[in-house]
């Protein structure tokens, strides 16, 4: 076992123990990474900006930040499962979880507490050594004793004690050995012939012959004396030590009682509210496995009574030595406790999710057997948190391919990502952020955003052209039954506009007639649009502008038609650039 392990480290196991219910769906996908990196669902791409899924889950605690990005990596086509999970959410009632966490008076700093407890203890260095438990590795088994380590625990408080007896024992023990023996001698005699010997012990020479004895003898007295007084000394560092080890534990253990008891209320809350949920039958079977391992953990420090110092709670000390024990080395119990992070961090997002629900930020996708995406009163995930009175809203109709022209900062690529983003999130969980949504769940998700310009390897146009061809080959790949979903965002901007314009339009001409593909594009080439207003199965958009004297006005609402404003030198002007730079554009 690493003793290294940093808290990032040892949290990043809670992914690998807990699987999210959708990983147990058969129609689970994969959710690309690139995609999860370009829409910034779990990182943002600026430093002080807060992520997608920050936003939207709102994960509060260790826990669910570390659960999210287990979120952002899957999502599913099977309906019922997703039927299921809204019917679990829309299920979550408010008053019924406040008696939970007000029982055990639980919050999301008590969680951070008892995670950073859990790795203290395990990621302790020397634990055996500073816990007075046995560490040489052929005898480690003997920590799993509790009457042995009851023994040796009796032992170490007892240890001060049998080193300022010894005198004592070393009187009366030959005294005994002689009248085993059967040999005839009174306590009057054994005492002066135990006077004699003791004479020529060194500690008793030190009271007696100090004065009489010459240099020699008298360092020898001296340092005799001092190894019995220094042992003593140790003996009575490690009762200390062990006394307040014992304090440390018993807070330790009923901290996690508390914690224990808490998991397995909200566990079995969880469990009656998916009960008819035949879609959570396979997760529910692991929560349930991992309920019956937080009882026994429970059970057993539940026998445990509080510190105190009292002959009874001497009784108890190899049994309170093992449960501790068990914490830092059992594999099952290491392994039901991060399971229990795990699910901690799961359900504080499905309580997330259910505020935004009862708070009306979010809205259930209704799935339909024919069609494409329809949303009305869409918007972007990231201002879920704004005031209902600032947030832009759009209507979108997917039943053609959509272009969406107009300037910089008009709002393209923000409408392109809500749409991409609700798609994702409606496939997770079955709700985002629009009044409603009808759709079919997309068997492949793909997104052509943000395309890095890697000089080692790629120009622009290169590394855009392969990311196209990738999305090419999973149309191909795939069984013509497979839907695809595809956003586009300034399509081939590496090259030059001409070849950009015929490259881009050969490009969704192909795509555009596949009837299991639907997509999404903005572009600044007005020729690319009229192109492809003369395609059957594409539409062109706008994003309103309105234009007043030599500014702009931003609406970010979604139009019919193409987009003749030109917004590159606005842009310039709101960056404040030097004025011969803005007049020679204005001549050039």
């Amino acid at each position: 076992m690493s003793n290294t392990k940093n808290l990032n480290d040892s949290l990043e196991e809670i992914n690998s123990v807990f699987k999210l219910p959708i990983c147990y769906n058969k129609n689970v996908k994969k959710l690309n990474e690139s995609i999860i990196n370009d829409l910034e669902l779990i990182k943002a791409t600026e430093k002080n900006d807060t992520s997608i899924y920050d936003n939207f889950f709102k994960p509060s605690n260790k826990l669910s930040k570390k659960v999210v990005e287990q979120f952002s990596n899957f999502y599913t086509t099977d309906t019922n499962f997703l039927k299921d999970s809204q019917k679990l959410i829309k299920s979550l009632k408010t008053p019924e979880l406040n008696t939970i966490y007000n029982k055990y008076d639980t919050n999301d700093s008590n969680l951070n507490d008892i995670v950073s407890l859990w790795h203290e203890i395990k990621s302790e260095t020397g634990f055996c050594e500073k816990y007075l438990y046995i560490d040489w590795s052929f005898a480690k088994h003997l920590n799993n004793n509790p009457a042995f380590l009851q023994m040796m625990s009796v032992y170490n408080i007892a240890s001060p004690i049998l080193s300022l007896c010894l005198p004592i024992f070393m009187v009366i023990i030959p005294f005994i050995i002689i009248k085993l023996k059967g040999i005839e001698l009174n306590i009057k005699e054994y005492v002066e012939i135990f006077k004699t010997i003791i004479s020529n012990h060194a500690i008793f020479k030190v009271f007696t012959n100090f004065h009489e004895v010459d240099f020699g003898q008298k360092m020898y007295l001296l340092l005799s004396s001092a190894f019995y007084v220094f042992s003593i000394y140790q003996n009575i560092l490690v009762c200390v030590r062990f006394y307040s080890n014992m304090q440390k534990i018993h807070n330790y253990l009923f901290k996690f009682k508390k914690y224990l008891a808490f998991s397995i209320d909200l566990m079995n809350y969880h469990s009656k509210k998916t009960s008819l949920l035949s879609n959570y039958a396979d997760f529910d079977k692991d929560v349930n496995y991992n309920i019956q391992i937080l009882n026994d953990l429970y059970n057993k420090i539940n026998k445990i009574t509080p510190f105190q110092l009292s002959f009874s709670k001497i009784t108890e000390i190899g049994n309170i030595m093992h449960t501790f024990y068990e914490l830092y080395d059992n594999e099952i119990f290491n392994n039901t406790l991060l399971y229990s992070f795990g699910f901690n961090g799961y359900f504080s997002i499905l309580t997330n999710c259910n505020n935004n629900l009862i708070h009306n930020k979010i809205c259930k996708t209704q799935f339909i057997k024919k069609g494409k995406p329809i949303f009305k009163e869409m918007y972007y995930p990231k201002f879920i948190e704004e005031s209902e009175f600032k947030i832009i809203k759009n209507n979108c109709n997917l039943n053609k391919n959509m272009i969406i022209s107009g300037p910089n900062a008009s709002g393209k690529t923000t409408t392109l990502k809500s749409v991409l983003i609700n798609i994702i999130l409606s496939q997770q969980i079955g709700f985002g952020c629009f009044e409603s949504l009808k759709m079919i769940p997309y068997d492949n998700i793909h997104c052509y955003l943000n395309i890095p310009d890697t000089s080692g390897r790629d120009s622009l146009f290169q590394a855009e052209a392969r990311r196209c061809k990738e999305i090419l080959d999973s149309i191909k790949n795939n069984c013509k039954e497979e839907t695809h979903f595809c956003i586009f965002d300034e399509l081939y901007s590496g090259t030059n506009p001409e070849e950009a314009v015929i490259s881009a339009c050969a490009f969704l001409d192909y795509i555009g007639k596949n009837k299991n593909v639907t997509c999404l594009l903005t572009t600044h080439y007005t020729k690319l649009c009229k192109k492809l207003s003369e395609h059957q199965n594409f539409k062109n958009y706008n994003m309103k502008t309105i234009k007043k004297n030599d500014n702009f006005q931003y609406t970010y609402i979604i139009d019919e038609g193409i987009s003749k404003i030109k917004g590159g030198f606005q842009v310039l002007q709101d960056m404040n650039y030097p004025k011969e730079i803005l007049e020679n554009t204005k001549i050039l």
